[in-house]
């Protein structure tokens, strides 16, 4: 049999006419989807706030103790947290260092990152992304605000996956066979045995092993109004301003984007005190409630009076809570937080000044998130011989005669 040269040709440029066809219309198309699928590593760290720390990196195998900050983490970086400890992981974008998302650890905590990047090319359409792993304990996260492109935050618990849908604050827990959401601000999704469970603010839901989400739980709720000032100030606060001498400056109070969340700003500079601060009247009946828990989170960035001032009254930041007790007395508890230290025995470190229920003021490290999570109120109200029945106002506020801090997630969660 006698080969055709002609068939052979024809044959020769009909296969060569199809590949280049395919590869016209394939190339163009695998090298837009390289480019947009090719992502860079967030600048991740972690900051000890309290107690022992653990950090096992991937290119160490082995735990570290943690001492101030570790930077440059990478996927697969390990945390645990001992009783009582603390710790913030930050997410920072490769391209300009701006804050993605925080997240609080806890006491006696495991948890690890996942996956953390974001698109090399600023023409994709992909979100940046973070996700952690929590084996038990406790975090808080925040997905920080005015970042272009959009922030997804996951969480996987082993009985769970939690996707936090926008900006705002959220609690996971792992309890032994079961994860424990609440969402403070923002939406989240929970998705659980092909099932999913979407929560607003001021709602919570449980998932047990095997199970799918328990739906939209309510119980807990926040007293507090615009306390994470997405909204103007006068939404639910009223601003005062206090200064001895009446030619220097009064110190100012305005909402301010700051790492990524919306915050409360407190600045004053000068040479004879002053304050300046807001309130929130509340007058609610606390007397069916079975607890009362308080938190926030605070930035402390300057002060110049050591500790809190000759009476312990001049925190750079504090918070008054006035309430009536169950005979129609009238008291207030005051907690301080500050960051210069003062290694002399005379300058106290609480309000000397104040009644029970008091404490020594908080020290926490300057130009870092704190985050307080106060014990039962009601039961230390109770303690201190003032058993609760009204809680009349709550106040936040900077006192002494040069601060700067920063305040947001203001939460007074009733227990009903």
């Amino acid at each position: 049999m006698h080969n055709n040269p002609h068939r052979a040709a024809w044959t020769v440029l009909i296969v060569a006419f199809a590949l280049f066809l395919g590869l016209a219309v394939a190339l163009p198309f695998g090298v837009r989807k390289l480019l947009v699928n090719s992502t860079r590593g967030h600048h991740t760290a972690i900051t000890l706030a309290a107690g022992t720390v653990y950090v096992t990196r991937p290119s160490v195998g082995v735990p570290e103790a943690l001492f101030g900050t570790m930077e440059s983490l990478s996927a697969g970086a390990r945390f645990e947290t001992e009783n009582a400890s603390r710790a913030a992981v930050s997410f920072a974008s490769p391209d300009d260092q701006g804050t993605l998302g925080t997240i609080q650890l806890y006491g006696d905590t495991q948890a690890t990152v996942v996956e953390m990047n974001t698109p090399r090319f600023q023409f994709s359409d992909r979100p940046h992304r973070i996700s952690m792993s929590l084996t038990r304990g406790r975090l808080r996260s925040s997905v920080a605000l005015g970042i272009q492109r959009r922030v997804l935050m996951t969480i996987h618990t082993p009985q769970a996956e939690i996707t936090l849908k926008r900006p705002g604050s959220y609690s996971v827990e792992v309890q032994e066979n079961q994860t424990l959401v609440a969402v403070r601000d923002g939406i989240a999704t929970v998705a659980a045995q092909g099932r999913n469970t979407e929560l607003a603010n001021n709602e919570h839901t449980t998932v047990s092993t095997g199970s799918a989400p328990a739906g939209v739980l309510r119980g807990e709720r926040n007293l507090v109004e615009n306390g994470s000032f997405s909204t103007a100030i006068t939404n639910g606060w009223t601003t005062f301003q206090n200064r001895q001498d009446s030619d220097e400056s009064a110190g100012s109070v305005e909402a301010k984007l700051h790492q990524g969340r919306a915050t409360l700003h407190f600045n004053r500079r000068g040479r004879n005190w002053a304050e300046v601060g807001i309130r929130q009247d509340l007058g609610l009946d606390v007397r069916d409630f079975q607890e009362l828990r308080l938190h926030f989170a605070t930035w402390l960035a300057f002060q110049n009076l050591r500790n809190c001032g000759s009476l312990g009254s001049e925190c750079p930041l504090m918070v008054k809570i006035e309430y009536q007790d169950t005979a129609g007395n009238t008291h207030e508890w005051l907690q301080g937080f500050f960051y210069l230290r003062s290694g002399s025995a005379s300058i106290p470190i609480r309000c000397v000044t104040c009644s029970p229920p008091t404490g020594e003021h908080v020290q926490i490290s300057v130009g870092r998130w704190y985050l307080y999570d106060s014990p039962d109120l009601l039961s230390m109200f109770t303690t201190a011989g003032s058993p609760p029945a009204i809680i009349n106002s709550i106040s936040f506020y900077a006192s002494g005669h040069n601060f700067e801090s920063y305040l947001t997630e203001v939460e007074l969660q009733a227990i009903e």
